[in-house]
């Protein structure tokens, strides 16, 4: 299996899933469930994280987290292989428990907080294991909701932010928040993450790529390749024109066009290559 791409840095951003192999069961009970929440507490702790959502569900789990120094790896192989331990232990069986290694997307450091944290509050309504995410007791969102039901180890305070200094009122602004995304349910943030791993503005994705532009190519990361570099975004348009048969881009100066093509290299400047949707639409 190939292995996932990494970039670890301090101060880093990341939502991180986890999910059981075979996409079985990890938790198979509330006791199950309540050593989940145990060990990740203390990994929070032991690595000085500071972790603004999580949810456990069935089969896999959901972190969004900030790694004030670059051990997301070491702290997620101790929460992984602690837990697997434990479980196996308790079920008495042997074996992987997880499917391989976790899956993380890199997030920009400002402008998806709340986006990211409804995602996560929002996955037992999505499976419909619950009509409202607050009848959900194994995430952070009862806390969110209310102050008597935080944990000291999840850290609110960048989302509940984002709607004023008073503690009351951002909660109630928050849950209407979360509760809107019921009604009309958003699509997952994760849709325009570049190469399917990197979340953010075009500075941020070029930001990343400079990080791995040193890395030595590694056929058992299939990803590095495609980010560590791209083509001119006129080359990408030009090679979907020519591709549909025309000397140019029929969208180009100015002039409205609902042809394929057009959908295509919006489809291939923004989310293959990471060009900002304002980039990409300045060339329509």
């Amino acid at each position: 299996m190939a292995r996932p791409l990494r970039i670890e840095f301090a101060g880093a951003l990341y939502h991180v899933m986890s999910r059981g192999n075979e996409r079985k069961a990890i938790v198979r009970d509330d006791a199950d469930r309540k050593k989940r929440l145990d060990w990740l507490r203390r990994t929070v702790e032991t690595y000085g994280w500071r972790l603004y959502a999580f949810v456990v569900m069935n089969n896999h789990d959901q972190l969004f987290v900030e790694t004030p120094e670059a051990n997301l790896s070491a702290g997620m192989q101790h929460l992984n292989g602690s837990y697997t331990s434990y479980f196996n232990r308790r079920h008495r069986r042997v074996g992987h428990l997880l499917q391989g290694r976790f899956r993380a997307h890199l997030i920009e450091e400002e402008g998806y907080f709340l986006e990211v944290s409804r995602y996560i509050h929002l996955n037992p309504v999505r499976v419909n294991l619950v009509g409202r995410p607050e009848d959900y007791a194994w995430s952070s969102y009862p806390g969110y909701c209310r102050k008597g039901q935080a944990v000291g180890w999840v850290t609110c305070e960048p989302v509940l932010g984002e709607f004023g200094e008073d503690s009351g009122q951002a909660r109630r602004a928050y849950g209407r928040f979360v509760r809107a995304g019921v009604e009309a349910p958003p699509k997952s943030p994760f849709a325009e993450a570049v190469g399917g791993l990197l979340l953010g503005g075009e500075a941020f994705v070029d930001r990343m790529r400079r990080l791995l532009g040193d890395r030595p190519a590694d056929p058992s990361v299939p990803d590095m390749k495609r980010l560590q570099s791209r083509p001119p975004l006129d080359e990408v348009l030009q090679a979907v024109a020519a591709h549909f048969g025309y000397e140019e881009p029929p969208w180009s100066r100015g002039r409205r066009s609902d042809d394929a093509s057009r959908s295509v290299a919006a489809y291939l400047g923004g989310r293959r290559f990471g060009y900002a949707a304002k980039a990409v639409a300045l060339s329509y």
